[in-house]
């Protein structure tokens, strides 16, 4: 994350003191893309009321000085916001993208390993439908309660954990969900009621992929 530098640091200040009727004064090292303040004896003055500036070098005040006065310059940078200098390599722009989810196998920690390759919510009853998903092409009914899952982009191998749950009071309390064929394009979840040994239709069936993506 970048730190934002104090902007103070973005301005300088110069001060000169002036001779008796001294009208133009130079800015040390001019003011090129930046904004200048004067003061005048501690006083703010207006610029095009009590000076103009004379080019990016310095002004030219509407009245001449006496013997002593004081010019004081404030110069701010507007070429930044205070971030000079600034690390842009560790500026978070606030999007996560999937070529941020880096797949290098190098990454002891890779992050494509702390979020879901995939994840689905589907109505296995009748017409098989999906309600909602991340990285799934389509729902295959293989037969009454059998469901293969399609990725849109495959894993990159079958070493994956696949964790699947039915949802509904009504579900029967000897149903159980049975994940098989672990492939790197797709999966198969069994829907089982155990007291028959057979598979059978089940309103909603959560599933979700942790993975590398290939």
């Amino acid at each position: 994350m970048s730190i934002a530098r104090d902007i103070s640091r973005q301005s300088s200040k110069q001060t000169v003191t002036l001779t008796a009727s001294q009208t133009a004064v130079t800015v040390t090292g001019g003011f090129s893309g930046s904004n200048i303040d004067v003061y005048l004896n501690g006083a703010r003055i207006v610029q095009g009321q009590d000076y103009s500036l004379n080019g990016t070098s310095g002004i030219t005040l509407t009245q001449g000085a006496s013997a002593g006065d004081i010019i004081e310059f404030v110069i701010r940078n507007t070429s930044n916001s205070g971030f000079s200098a600034a690390d842009t390599g560790q500026i978070v722009d606030g999007a996560v993208t999937f070529d941020k989810l880096s797949n290098s196998a190098t990454e002891s920690s890779n992050v494509q390993k702390r979020t879901a390759a995939s994840w689905v919510n589907f109505n296995g009853n009748s017409t098989v439908a999906i309600r909602d998903d991340f990285n799934v092409d389509s729902i295959t009914d293989l037969n009454t309660g059998q469901y293969r899952i399609n990725f849109n982009t495959s894993l990159a191998n079958t070493n994956y954990c696949a964790t699947v749950g039915v949802m509904g009071k009504n579900v029967s309390s000897d149903m159980f969900l049975e994940v098989r064929d672990l492939q790197t394009t797709h999966l198969d979840v069994y829907s089982w009621k155990s007291n028959t040994a057979t598979t059978a239709d089940t309103a909603v069936i959560c599933v979700s992929i942790f993975g590398e993506l290939s």
